[in-house]
């Protein structure tokens, strides 16, 4: 093998290391995103009303995936409110709990209040509600 041939297969020999450093990164990058990363990425990319932020909720409960959607913020104490009550309804009541970080948004709302009116059959009516109010108070006496 002559120098002009070993140094044409060194230029593709770096050029697929190229790509397969390139190609690995962003299938590592997905695997090493969060669930509620991934599940906020698919609520706007087929939500983008309140109505259809409802549509979506009873979708999911047809399919029988039970989920709300609430912020966290940064100071995650996951031993204090409200994470304690995130973690009861997940428990207690097998709904999954996506962490919007600290954004808000009024399509979780939507999402959220159709959700738990659908959820009235099965873990009955105003349950989460009462629970938020209770566990509330608990932790935060007057």
């Amino acid at each position: 093998m002559n120098r002009t041939q070993f140094s044409q297969l060194l230029a593709v020999l770096t050029l697929f290391l190229v790509l397969g450093a390139v190609l690995s990164y962003f299938l590592l990058l997905d695997v090493s995103t969060s669930k509620h990363v991934k599940e906020m990425r698919h609520f706007f990319s087929t939500v983008d009303s309140c109505e259809s932020a409802i549509s979506k909720a009873e979708t999911d409960h047809n399919k029988g995936e039970f989920k709300m959607y609430f912020s966290s913020g940064f100071d995650a104490y996951e031993n204090k409110f409200p994470f304690t009550f995130y973690k009861r309804i997940e428990e207690q009541y097998g709904i999954e709990i996506i962490y919007t970080g600290d954004v808000g948004h009024p399509y979780f709302s939507c999402y959220n209040l159709k959700m738990d009116s659908l959820l009235i059959e099965k873990i009955g009516y105003k349950t989460i509600e009462n629970l938020y109010k209770a566990m509330h108070r608990e932790q935060y006496p007057d």
